[in-house]
């Protein structure tokens, strides 16, 4: 049985406890009683020796699209580059967001957070530009979506809906890039009902206007702001990105939103790792009760 979710909690909650994926490569909180997951692919340290680096890339051969193998010494072609810059203590932030949905409100989320550097493996990645088909990074990348696809197939099972929150960081500047698959040209127009045959990770929550899901009252970016986490392109005082640098969501956004609703936010560094860092989390936190209990989305066991 589930139930929506009223605020009523008076019990110590108890803390979340963590298991490791494939040797250690992601952890792990897979006892969720609500249907939410976080998943923090980019923030680990962890350098295995045993796998060679990403930043060797792909290759891109004539007449072809970009072949990925660790291997591939690419003489007959023209390298493809790979991204491995590692998104600086977003996966604490993750945890901590996660600790604070559960001292707070007594909701214990599905969570998912990157160890190894993404240097080794790409957690947002595709599986070959991911790994450059090495067994072992085949291996950690397959535990990570095993894991999160296991928790996605529980929401749908128990709730019937829910949201997956992908933390990210971004260092273009001092605000949150809030991605619903909807890049910064669609995004800059006046009406998005216009943008209606580009499909959104929030569909379930977008049926009867764009406008207002993405950029309205009720909008993630919104409610952010609303929350004092800065400014969030797309919100209701910011609806529109210009035309900078724009993240709109990656594999992980794009690859679930046949079963959950699916927001990827790229956090600047001084929300996830300055000096505010943990009240930060404690208000991105409390911005997702909000954003589930304002949109009629968070169920509870």
């Amino acid at each position: 049985m589930f139930s929506f979710f009223s605020l009523t909690v008076t019990q110590r909650s108890i803390p979340l406890q963590y298991v490791d994926g494939y040797r250690s490569s992601c952890k792990l909180h897979l006892a969720g009683n609500f249907n939410l997951i976080i998943s923090a692919p980019h923030g680990g340290n962890v350098m295995t020796n045993d796998i060679p680096d990403r930043t060797s890339g792909g290759c891109r051969r004539s007449g072809s699209s970009c072949t990925w193998h660790y291997a591939d010494n690419c003489l007959d072609g023209q390298r493809c580059a790979t991204t491995t810059v590692q998104d600086y203590l977003s996966d604490e932030f993750a945890q901590n967001v996660a600790e604070e949905l559960n001292n707070k409100y007594n909701l214990k989320p599905f969570v998912v957070i990157g160890k190894w550097h993404r240097k080794k493996v790409d957690f947002n990645r595709e599986i070959n530009e991911a790994t450059l088909n090495h067994p072992e990074a085949i291996n950690a990348h397959k535990s990570y979506h095993t894991n999160l696809k296991n928790a996605i197939n529980k929401i749908e099972q128990q709730y019937g809906k829910g949201l997956l929150i992908d933390i990210h960081g971004q260092g273009v500047g001092n605000f949150t890039m809030v991605g619903y698959l909807l890049d910064s040209d669609l995004l800059n127009r006046d009406d998005l009902q216009s943008t209606v045959a580009t499909t959104t990770s929030i569909e379930q929550l977008c049926v009867f206007d764009r406008n207002e899901c993405i950029r309205g009252q009720k909008a993630f970016g919104t409610i952010m702001e609303t929350n004092e986490l800065g400014i969030a392109y797309p919100s209701k005082s910011h609806p529109k990105p210009g035309s900078g640098t724009f993240f709109e969501g990656g594999y992980i956004t794009r690859n679930y939103i046949s079963q959950i609703n699916a927001i990827q936010t790229e956090l600047p560094y001084d929300m996830r790792a300055g000096s505010y860092k943990r009240v930060n989390a404690i208000k991105y936190a409390r911005t997702l009760f909000d954003y589930m209990t304002q949109n009629n989305l968070l169920l509870k066991n």
